[in-house]
């Protein structure tokens, strides 16, 4: 027998259950908003309706014996299944509980139009998406929040509901959550290179050089490794290959650059390029072990720690390579919590980072142009300081022949020279030592600036062109075949429904075929929709972090201005001494 409810339910929801997805709109969806059921158990339900033909969901039978199952649901879950609905209908058809029953009974064209705007929302091409200039982001006319990725949130996880979604946003919990992913990254120079690296030549026969790098450090790396000084030796293609294969696993991560090579192809590398690939190098391993990812990567650990050639390691070696978070699922706690607060201000910020990152590329470099010209000019006034030196001990050494002062006793021109004479030369004396003196100086200051103060705006300049590269990653991952896949598993339903009600054996082949490839396009859509979303984490995870190289900016400039001080106190002292003396002894 069919309980009054179901028949009651039917007359009043019989022309807006035409179609699955009308069904799902205005029964199901209405449960699992009000945590009746769960996205799983709806799920399910819409399975036994295609492995059991209940289509249409508008015939009056089909339409009592999905209730039916929605009733034993809602009784026992997991008990909704065909199976114990054919057991239960000798009996009676279960009856819903009266709560859910008027909660079904309530006008239902708001869940209509959230169901047509889901459906029949205008979406852009990929092409538009990738264009845009946005990278993550662009801007899809169905999602009121400006979030491109996917038009319906609920898609992005079959276990997450509408319900749960738009919750309320905590605010401790993602203030908390921004802190402890800002507090774990400490890009800031200082004590923190913990990594040294310095050249190891090693001539192989007559024709090659190949330069080896000795890396050094005692990191903790990983639970099996012990504590330590440790040493390896690593080539620059094992620095090649360890970002290869940093660039497949963690292509959503703001990862370090390498140096060049070298020059141009053919060129023999110079001491000076060599230095500065060292540098690099040497930029990049401290990079690394500062990212909170980067240093528990075993990959990682292993390329600094094992002390064998990595060329035969890696061929002995299983190395997964597939992307970070191949095979896990976006956590509910980022779609109900996080994203509603802080989605939109991300989206926002990373649409205004994209485009204004290259500039600021463009202005550091320069930047690190004018301190390094700057490094190199004091370099030349040292050079020119030595020069005075030398100069001014040449000229006291022969001006004694133009200016005679010896033996004032038996000579008439010393004896009028000599006060005048020696008193000029201790002047002079005293000027080439305060040129020698200054030149070393300068010298000092010359070296600072170059090893540490010119590093760190080089520092600060990798970071950005990291975050450049991020955003060029992100934008090529971002491309899916959602848009299609929605319209053809539309395309499917109808061609389904149609089919199902000429009620001919002869079709059933091509109706199993159907349902088939209805449930594939499903889940290949939900593996690209919760794909997307764990972009969109990733990214915003990094995007948080990044935050912290701003310091990286007050780091320079204050080292710059410390320094500065530090040697114009130096100079004032030696300049204010020479003129003391010279200004009282020299003779006028």
């Amino acid at each position: 027998s069919v309980p009054p409810q179901y028949k009651t339910l039917y007359e009043r929801l019989k022309t807006k259950v035409a179609s699955v997805p009308e069904f799902e709109a205005v029964v199901l969806t209405p449960l699992v908003d009000s945590h009746a059921l769960t996205s799983a158990q709806a799920c399910q339900i819409v399975d036994c309706m295609y492995d059991h033909d209940l289509l249409p969901p508008r015939a009056e039978n089909n339409f009592y014996q999905i209730l039916g199952l929605v009733a034993l649901e809602l009784e026992s879950p997991g008990a909704g299944e065909y199976a114990a609905l054919q057991f239960r209908l000798s009996a009676g058809l279960p009856p819903l509980p009266e709560q859910y029953f008027q909660y079904l009974s309530d006008p239902v064209d708001r869940a209509l139009d959230r169901l047509e705007e889901r459906l029949g929302a205008q979406v852009p091409p990929l092409a538009s998406l990738l264009d845009s200039g946005s990278g993550v982001v662009s801007e899809w006319p169905s999602a009121p929040t400006g979030d491109p990725l996917m038009g319906d949130p609920l898609m992005g996880d079959p276990d997450v509901s509408v319900g749960e979604i738009a919750g309320a946003k905590d605010e401790n919990s993602v203030r908390k959550y921004v802190a402890q992913l800002r507090d774990g990254f400490v890009p800031l120079v200082g004590a923190n290179d913990r990594i040294a690296i310095r050249e190891v030549p090693e001539k192989e026969g007559l024709l090659f050089k190949h330069i080896n790098y000795a890396i050094t450090h005692e990191l903790r790396l990983g639970t099996d490794v012990p504590a330590g000084p440790r040493k390896v030796i690593r080539r620059y293609s094992d620095f090649v290959w360890l970002l290869e294969f940093l660039l497949k696993k963690y292509t959503l991560r703001v990862i370090p650059g390498l140096p060049p090579k070298k020059f141009s192809v053919g060129a023999s590398p110079d001491s000076q390029f060599l230095q500065r690939r060292r540098r690099g190098l040497h930029r990049f391993l401290n990079q690394l072990i500062k990212h909170p990812v980067f240093v528990k990567e075993p990959i990682v650990a292993t390329f600094l720690t094992v002390p064998t050639d990595l060329a035969s390691w890696r061929r002995q070696a299983k190395i997964d390579d597939a992307l970070e978070f191949t095979g896990q699922k976006i956590l509910i706690t980022f779609i109900n919590t996080m994203w509603p607060a802080v989605g939109e201000e991300f989206l926002q910020n990373w649409r205004a980072a994209e485009e204004k990152v290259p500039r600021m590329i463009e202005v550091w470099s320069r930047i690190v142009v004018l301190v390094e010209r700057h490094e190199k000019r004091q370099k030349q006034v040292a050079h020119d300081n030595s020069r005075f030196f030398e100069l001014l001990l040449h000229f006291t050494q022969h001006s004694d022949a133009v200016y005679p002062c010896e033996k004032p006793e038996t000579r008439v021109l010393s004896a009028l020279n000599h006060e005048d004479a020696q008193a000029i030369g201790e002047s002079l004396a005293s000027v080439s030592a305060f040129f020698g003196k200054m030149a070393g100086v300068l010298v000092d200051e010359s070296f600072v600036f170059n090893t540490t103060v010119l590093e760190k705006f080089k520092n600060y300049l990798d970071y950005l062109q990291s975050l450049q590269e991020l955003f060029a990653r992100a934008k090529r991952l971002l491309v899916n075949t959602i848009a299609q896949l929605q319209l053809r598993i539309q395309e499917s339903e109808r061609r389904y429904e149609q089919l199902a009600q000429n009620d001919t054996d002869i079709k059933g082949a091509e109706l199993m075929r159907l349902r088939q490839a209805i449930v594939n396009d499903k889940q290949e859509m939900f593996k690209q929709l919760n794909k997307n979303w764990l972009i969109k984490q990733c990214c915003m995870e990094e995007f948080v972090m990044f935050q912290e190289t701003q310091f990286l900016v007050a780091e320079a400039w204050a080292d710059w201005c410390r320094g500065r001080s530090q040697y114009l106190q130096k100079y004032y002292e030696l300049c204010d001494g020479v003129s003391e003396k010279v200004a009282s002894e020299m003779p006028l």
